[in-house]
């Protein structure tokens, strides 16, 4: 994965699950993003402000607070190792390797689509 997160394709793909009734996980932004932030920095701290720079645009920072702790910290995707400061999981991986397979199933569906489109 590169150093830039591409906000616009996790909305894109977030929005896709969401048709499909699919509102936690691959279909929520604020997860995606929090998780494809805690995977760029593997093995380093994800200060919580990294974490803002992309979520602000989605949310407030009350609820991602929350869902650093209801979520992330509660089912075992981060380790907090000092205050405002995460470490992601061998789980936390596993997830962000899920993620990257929701995005190639959307990429698929969007191209499969499109030539469908084309057809006589």
């Amino acid at each position: 994965m590169s150093d830039d997160i591409d906000v616009n394709l996790e909305q894109k793909v977030a929005e896709f699950y969401q048709s499909l009734g699919i509102h936690q996980g691959p279909g929520d932004i604020q997860y995606r993003l929090i998780l494809r932030v805690l995977e760029k920095n593997e093995g380093k701290i994800t200060e919580f402000s990294e974490i803002r720079e992309y979520t602000d645009p989605f949310a407030d920072k009350g609820s991602i607070g929350s869902k650093m702790k209801t979520v992330f910290q509660l089912e075992g995707l981060v380790e907090k190792v000092k205050r405002g400061g995460y470490i992601i999981t061998d789980k936390g991986i596993t997830a962000a390797n899920f993620l990257k397979d929701t995005s190639t199933f959307y990429k698929k569906n969007k191209r499969i689509e499109e030539i469908i489109e084309r057809m006589p």
